[in-house]
């Protein structure tokens, strides 16, 4: 019984290929016209430069040895024309110098004759989702383009441009959040499922702080009560299936904090935070995480994380351990200049106070 062949997949991008041997240009002919939108075929260097100099496609994939003009003499004149230009060399020979000059030169990708299709079909497809995602962010540019321009006319440009940075900032992070969410969507190793979304977490973290001053009238400090909540709640949807009965206590003073501090703040907390929820309440049916934070004196704040969960055995050092969440908030701590104490005589708690630079 012959089985049916799917629908072939079809990007909607345009692509130049490059090589001097007819039979291997009429061969990826056939196969990457089947693929792509938009198919360029040159016979050496020269052609290719020419082809890409009319039609500006959004990938050119090129032999390095071919006669009139090689595959690194084109891509050095493509460069000048577009230095972000996404480029893939092809090549029979091991050629170590060639290899290194390509990699100089800046460009995607490099594969050995004779190439896979299937290889080279999952190159096209990792091109084509940046392309996509390059042409939306195109969009949303201009788009942010025509709004700035109506701005002008009623609020001062500093300000306007200030707050855009942040939203870009915060898009930006979001849209590698995607990735990585896409990315563990295709991973069946649960561990490394655990580390994207942990990479996810941090990343929303900082995200969160760049929405915070995008949304605020005060441009330069973060409303530290709001934020911690907006985190906390993030990181219990993502914990959500394992751990459903935890709930937060909050005692926070109203305080605003500059964003060099408010970002490694903000990590900290997620960090310790997240540790609660994946270590603290094995076997437990419910818990509490206590986040206090407490304006001193002026300048000077006390940041406490707790939990009423299992605690951690006495016998860890947590100065020492191989844990990258703890070495994150040791690194994290030092950069803000706090101090850092632990208790876990009744569940786990950790204090950090620091004082503001003048």
């Amino acid at each position: 019984m012959n089985k049916r062949k799917g629908p072939v997949q079809r990007y909607n991008i345009s692509v130049l290929f490059v090589d001097d041997n007819e039979i291997i240009r009429q061969l990826y002919k056939k196969f990457l016209a089947k693929h792509v939108e938009n198919l360029f075929i040159a016979k050496d260097g020269h052609h290719g430069l020419e082809l890409y100099e009319k039609h500006k496609p959004d990938l050119v994939i090129t032999d390095m040895v071919m006669p009139v003009m090689n595959g690194l003499e084109m891509v050095k004149e493509i460069k000048k024309i577009a230095q972000d230009a996404k480029i893939i060399v092809m090549s029979a020979y091991s050629d170590k110098d060639s290899f290194i000059e390509a990699i100089h030169l800046g460009i995607d990708g490099y594969l050995m004759k004779p190439v896979e299709a299937k290889k080279l079909l999952s190159l096209i497809d990792e091109f084509a989702g940046i392309t996509l995602m390059k042409w939306e962010l195109e969009r949303k540019e201009k788009k942010r383009q025509e709004a700035e321009n109506y701005l002008k006319k009623s609020l001062e440009e500093k300000d306007i441009l200030l707050r855009e940075v942040h939203h870009r900032v915060k898009n930006n992070m979001q849209i590698i959040s995607s990735i990585l969410r896409m990315q563990g969507r295709i991973i069946d190793d649960q561990k490394l499922k655990d580390i994207l979304q942990e990479s996810q977490n941090r990343i929303h973290s900082m995200a969160l702080i760049h929405e915070n001053l995008y949304n605020n009238k005060n441009l330069a400090d973060i409303k530290f009560s709001s934020y911690i909540k907006s985190l906390s709640g993030n990181i219990a949807r993502t914990y959500a299936s394992q751990q459903a009965n935890v709930k937060f206590d909050y005692q926070i003073d109203d305080a605003y904090l500059p964003m060099d501090v408010a970002i490694p703040c903000g990590l900290i907390i997620n960090e310790l935070i997240s540790n609660a929820f994946k270590y603290a309440f094995v076997d437990k049916a419910n818990g509490t995480i206590c986040i206090r934070f407490k304006l001193i004196e002026e300048g000077e704040f006390l940041l406490t994380v707790c939990d009423d969960g299992i605690g951690i055995p006495t016998e860890i050092d947590i100065t020492k351990t191989k844990s990258l969440g703890m070495k994150i908030i040791h690194k994290l701590v030092q950069q803000i200049e706090g101090e850092l104490q632990s208790d876990f005589s009744n569940g786990t708690k950790f204090t950090i106070k620091f004082k503001l630079s003048n």
